[in-house]
């Protein structure tokens, strides 16, 4: 019988969560999109290759929680409720609680439950804030906003990308690490914001 692999194990994790964002068009291939520039934000700020590659994992597996989003809330195309905003924040504490149980990918357990904390600590689901969120978290976070401002949501249009790189500028030090931030800022000086989908993902 041959042995499941950690590589084995995160594959799956990986189409799990891609088939989780393929319940709605709008955030297909999001997570994917999330890894790339992560990893070129990693570049810019001087990170190792292992490191770098591991921000594609947790760019991969950041928003895996959303399995257990309702369709209803996922699809809504309304203003969400109170209930259903809540519910739709929880996604955070699932996907760490999926990847929690995995030893060697704790670190990103850790990126899944605090991707949506904020350098000022209007974030969730902690309100943690500056230092205290985990390095690669801030990270994936700018990573995030820069991809759902350029694809479309419900309630808007995309935007164009030098729109949205300079919405995060202008966050730099209160909603996002000035130290992400740069590396982002870098990034999109030497590509445009420009992310190249592999075929098939």
């Amino acid at each position: 019988m041959t042995a499941i692999t950690l590589d084995d194990t995160v594959s799956t994790l990986v189409l799990m969560a891609q088939a989780a964002e393929a319940r709605n068009p709008l955030t297909e291939r999001h997570s994917e999109r999330v890894a790339l520039a992560a990893k070129g934000i990693g570049r810019e700020l001087g990170l190792s290759v292992t490191e770098c590659d591991r921000l594609l994992v947790m760019g991969r597996l950041h928003n895996i929680g959303i399995v257990g989003t309702r369709d209803s809330v996922l699809l809504k195309t309304g203003a969400l409720t109170p209930d259903e905003y809540i519910h739709i924040q929880s996604h955070t504490v699932l996907g760490a609680k999926i990847l929690y149980p995995i030893r060697q990918l704790a670190d990103v357990a850790e990126v899944c439950l605090n991707h949506h904390e904020r350098w000022d600590g209007s974030g969730y689901p902690n309100s943690i804030q500056g230092e205290s969120i985990p390095f690669h978290a801030r990270i994936i976070a700018v990573a995030d906003v820069f991809s759902a401002l350029i694809s479309s949501r419900p309630h808007r249009d995309s935007l164009p990308r030098p729109v949205a790189a300079d919405m995060i500028a202008e966050e730099r030090g209160t909603k996002h690490c000035p130290r992400s931030v740069d590396g982002f800022l870098k990034w999109f000086a030497r590509t445009g914001g420009m992310i190249d989908l592999p075929e098939g993902v």
